[in-house]
C-alpha cells in the first residue's frame, strides 16, 4: 500500500452533515483538515453531499453517487498519492478482475489504498457464540491473495479493527484476528487477508452524529478516531448547547470568532445565558481560539510547590467495570523514568500486580504524592476497592497517600482553561504540543485484548511492549499537560477574561461523582 503519513479523511453520516450548521462543517475542515471527505450510507444522499461539497474544500466520495449502482471506481485524492477503490454494493466486488487492475493504468497507478464498501460488516449469532463478515466470498474474488488490503466500512463503529483471513477459491473464513500487528504478518497463498476497519458512528461519541477522523500512517494502515459533532463550532465552547447555539445564531453568533467580537454584556442579554456563562464563554473561546491554556484565579496545581513532584499514574483494566486490573504504568518525572507492573502470566490472578506495585511504591517512595487524569472517576476509584478486596495489608497505606486528579483540579474546580475540543487526555495533551508514541490503542481496545487472554488463556499473541507504550504514554502525557498548566499565564477570578471563581467540592468529595469523559 502507499499510506501516506497524515493524510486525513473524514467519514460522516448525512445526519451530521444535514443537521449541523454550515459555520460548524467549516468549523471541522478548519480543525482536522481532511484530504476528502467521506459521506457515510448506502442511500443515495445528494444534498448531503452538496452541502460538504459547499463548506469544505475537499474531495468528496459518497458511493451511491458515483459508482452507478453495481461498477466499483478508484478515487485518487489529490497530489499525496492516495486511492480508493470504492463499491455502493459488494456485489460490484464480482465485477472485473479485482481492485487492483485497471486496463488504462500501470501496476503501480492501480494501486490502492483501501476500499470503501459500506455493505461489509459482522453478523453475531448469540445462540451459536460466532461471528461471520458478511459478503466473504465477494471479497475473496476481489482482493489479491497473499496479502492484507484494508476495507472501510461505515457498517461498522470507528475502533472496530479486525483481520479476516478467507479461504480465495471458496470465500470461507479460515481465522480471525482480534488485535491485528501494527505490521502485516505473512498471508497463505491461497488466501487473502480482510482488515476490517470501522468507520461508523460510536456510542458515547455523538450517536449518529458522530465525526470519525481516518489517518493514513507511513505504514499504510489507518487510525480511527471519533468526535461528536458538538466538539466543533459554537458548541465546542463551555456551556453552549444546542439551544443556546440557535438562540446565539438569531443574534447573529455563529462561529467562536463572532462570539469572541461580541461584548460579554450582549451575550448576557441572550435569553438562558447571564454574566456569569457569558465571561466563561468568552474565556474559553479565547483558549481555543489561541491554543494557550489560562490558569484562573490563585489556586496553585496540586502538588506545585512540594519538594518532589507528584507520580504519574494510569491503570488498564478488562473494562469499565473491570474484573482485574492487569496494568499500572507510573512515569517519575524527577528521573524521567516509567515503571510498568503488568499481569502477563495469568489473567485470573488479581492480587499480584498490585502486590507488586504497593511493594515498589511504599517500599521506594514512601512519601511521593500520585497524579491522574480523571482519577478520581476510575483509576483511584477502582485502585482502592482492588487494594481492599485483594491486598487488604496494605489497604490503610493505600488510603493515606496524597492523590491528586489534575482534571478535577482544572475542569472540575474551575481553576484552568483547556484548549482541547474535548477533555480527553490524548486531545488536550496534542493540543498542548504533546507528540504521542502513535501505538494506535485506547482503552478500549487494550480492555478488549485483555479480555480474550482471559478467555483462551493464550497471551502469546498479545503485543505486551505496545501495551506498555501505551500506557506509559498517557503517564507521559499528563506531565506535559501539568508542566504546561504550571507555566500558563493566570487571569484574576473576576475578569471577563477569567470569570467568576467557582465553589466545587474537593478531590475527596468528588471521589466517584466527577463528571467529564472516562478513560474508554
Amino acid at each position: 500500500m502507499s499510506g501516506r503519513a497524515g493524510t486525513r479523511v473524514l467519514a460522516l453520516p448525512p445526519k451530521t452533515v444535514l443537521e449541523r450548521p454550515v459555520s460548524t462543517l467549516r468549523d471541522i475542515d478548519a480543525t482536522l483538515a481532511p484530504a476528502a471527505v467521506w459521506v457515510l450510507g448506502r442511500s443515495r444522499e445528494p444534498t448531503a453531499a452538496a452541502r460538504i461539497r459547499h463548506a469544505i474544500d475537499a474531495p468528496v466520495i459518497h458511493p451511491p453517487l458515483e459508482t452507478g449502482g453495481d461498477a466499483l471506481s478508484r478515487r485518487p485524492i489529490g497530489d499525496d498519492g492516495l486511492a480508493f477503490a470504492v463499491a455502493r454494493r459488494a456485489s460490484a466486488l464480482r465485477a472485473g478482475d479485482g481492485i487492483y487492475s485497471a486496463s488504462d493504468r500501470n501496476e503501480d497507478e492501480s494501486e490502492v489504498d483501501a476500499l470503501i464498501c459500506d455493505d461489509i460488516a459482522t453478523t453475531t449469532r448469540p445462540t451459536a457464540l460466532e461471528t461471520s463478515l458478511d459478503h466473504a466470498a465477494e471479497l475473496a474474488a476481489a482482493l489479491p491473495t497473499g496479502r492484507t488490503t484494508t476495507v472501510l466500512t461505515g457498517g461498522l463503529p470507528a475502533g472496530y479493527d479486525e483481520r479476516w483471513h478467507v479461504a480465495a477459491e471458496t470465500g470461507t473464513v479460515r481465522t480471525v484476528e482480534h488485535d491485528p500487528p501494527r505490521s502485516p504478518d505473512s498471508v497463505a497463498g491461497d488466501c487473502v487477508a480482510v482488515r476490517v476497519r470501522g468507520a461508523g458512528p460510536v456510542d458515547g461519541y455523538g450517536g449518529p452524529n458522530a465525526v470519525v477522523e481516518l489517518e493514513f500512517a507511513a505504514d499504510g494502515l489507518v487510525s480511527s478516531t471519533a468526535h461528536a459533532a458538538n466538539d466543533f463550532g459554537v458548541e465546542a465552547i463551555s456551556g453552549i448547547g444546542p439551544k443556546t447555539a440557535d438562540r446565539l445564531a438569531e443574534v447573529g453568533v455563529t462561529t467562536q470568532s463572532e462570539l469572541l467580537e461580541t461584548p460579554v454584556a450582549a451575550l448576557a442579554d441572550v435569553e438562558g445565558i447571564g454574566p456569569k456563562s457569558a465571561r466563561r464563554m468568552h474565556r474559553h473561546a479565547t483558549v481555543l481560539e489561541t491554543g494557550e491554556p489560562r490558569r484562573v484565579g490563585d489556586a496553585s496545581l496540586p502538588g506545585e510547590h512540594w519538594s518532589t513532584p507528584p507520580l504519574c499514574i494510569d491503570i488498564e483494566t478488562d473494562g469499565l467495570s473491570p474484573t482485574i486490573i492487569w496494568q499500572i504504568g507510573v512515569y517519575d518525572p524527577s528521573t524521567d523514568t516509567h515503571r510498568a507492573f503488568v499481569e502477563r502470566d495469568d489473567p485470573a490472578d488479581r492480587a499480584s500486580v498490585l502486590q507488586a506495585f504497593c511493594d515498589w511504591l511504599l517500599g521506594v517512595h514512601p512519601n511521593r504524592a500520585l497524579l491522574t487524569w480523571n482519577g478520581w472517576r476510575f483509576d483511584y476509584r477502582h485502585l482502592g476497592a482492588f487494594v481492599a478486596r485483594h491486598c487488604p495489608a496494605y489497604a490503610a497505606e493505600w488510603e493515606s497517600i496524597p492523590k491528586f486528579d489534575l482534571y478535577l483540579w482544572a475542569d472540575g474546580d474551575d481553576n484552568a482553561l483547556l484548549p482541547g475540543r474535548t477533555n480527553e487526555l490524548d486531545v488536550v495533551a496534542a493540543e498542548l504540543g504533546y507528540d504521542g508514541a502513535a501505538t494506535g490503542l485506547d482503552g478500549a481496545r487494550t480492555a478488549a485484548a485483555y479480555q480474550r487472554f482471559m478467555r483462551t488463556g493464550d497471551g502469546s499473541e498479545l503485543e505486551w511492549d505496545r501495551h506498555e507504550a501505551y500506557c506509559e504514554d498517557d503517564c507521559r502525557a499528563l506531565w506535559h499537560v501539568y508542566e504546561r498548566l504550571r507555566d500558563a499565564p493566570q487571569v484574576s477570578a473576576g475578569s471577563s477574561a477569567s470569570g467568576a471563581a467557582s465553589s466545587s467540592p474537593t478531590a475527596e468529595q468528588a471521589s466517584g461523582e466527577q463528571t467529564g469523559l472516562g478513560d474508554f
